[in-house]
């Protein structure tokens, strides 16, 4: 992994940080349910953290947000998702310090995940590797984490 995917996973970080201190999810005024599944998490400590994002946003600042302690368990829910073309972007805050955490030569130390399980080529995956498409109603998406 290098700086790119670093900096992907840290805008996440920050933008995970800004819901947890006072930013909040559109209103539901969006007719779809999102369901991400959590493979491989490591441990219960801390929180875990993602964003959907659209073309757009994605690898900056996203449309929707949640955040959940570790330990409720590995599904994170968004709600209020408008139908649409997305990428779910999320990382494990094990330390509950609201950032991701990186050794001194940039390498995450905490896990991290993208929807479709996408891994980019010297840098983050490219939006459309990632994206995946919500419809109106329930979505249910699996992902694996990596650390």
């Amino acid at each position: 992994m290098n700086i790119l995917m670093i900096a992907g996973v840290l805008a996440l970080a920050a933008a995970a940080a800004a819901y947890a201190f006072g930013s909040r999810q559109p209103s539901a005024s969006g007719t779809a349910t999102v369901n991400v599944t959590l493979g491989g998490v490591a441990g219960q400590k801390g929180a875990l953290m993602g964003a959907i994002c659209n073309k757009d946003s994605f690898l900056k600042t996203c449309q929707y947000f949640a955040v959940q302690p570790a330990i409720a368990g590995n599904v994170l829910r968004f709600s209020g998702v408008a139908p649409g073309s997305y990428a779910v972007m999320v990382y494990h805050d094990e330390n509950a310090n609201g950032k991701l955490d990186k050794s001194a030569n940039g390498m995450p130390l905490e896990g991290w995940g993208f929807s479709r399980n996408a891994r980019g080529h010297y840098g983050p995956p490219a939006f459309d590797d990632a994206r995946i498409d919500i419809k109106s109603g329930a979505n249910d998406i699996a992902l694996d984490m990596v650390y």
